[in-house]
């Protein structure tokens, strides 16, 4: 090839400095819209439903025969913003060290779906007392969520929740 038969240089195009400026311009602003969309978009998560409901006072009364301990059979009722009874069952878990607490998973079982709590549990005072919280559900339950006081009454055999909440 001979130096007369390459090809001229592409010179590049200038742009002239306003333009540039616009550009710079655009690019700021569009940088600026992606990071509130980003930051909207995060902080969308964390904002509470609107739909929380108040929550409602129930009390839930089981009574249970210990004659199969630590799994229990029994019955439960439930008043206020449940009204609910039928079988019961509870597994308890005593503390191995000194027996003054206990775990305890109790599932009340209704006719359109069962209710799982657990229950922590301590027996250094009298009456017994503790705490119970849902953790689980199926049927018209499965996202049913509460938590109260319990009060137990080990002479006769049963337990209520005093001061519960549904949620």
């Amino acid at each position: 090839m001979v130096r007369s038969q390459r090809r001229p240089k592409q010179q590049k195009e200038k742009v002239p400095h306003q333009q540039r400026i616009l550009i710079m311009r655009h690019n700021k602003i569009l940088s600026a819209a992606i990071v509130l969309c980003v930051i909207a978009f995060f902080t969308m998560g964390s904002v509470p439903s609107a739909s929380a409901s108040t929550p409602i006072p129930v009390t839930i009364t089981a009574t249970f025969d210990f004659s199969n301990f630590p799994n229990v059979s029994g019955t439960f009722t439930t008043t206020g913003a449940l009204t609910i009874s039928g079988p019961a069952t509870m597994h308890v878990d005593l503390n191995p060290f000194n027996g003054v607490r206990a775990h305890c998973v109790v599932t009340l079982i209704a006719s359109n779906g069962t209710i799982v709590i657990d229950q922590q549990c301590q027996f250094a005072t009298s009456p017994p007392k503790g705490r119970w919280e849902i953790v689980g559900g199926t049927g018209a339950y499965a996202n049913l969520n509460g938590n109260g006081s319990l009060q137990y009454f080990a002479s006769s055999r049963h337990a209520s929740s005093r001061g519960g909440l549904l949620f």
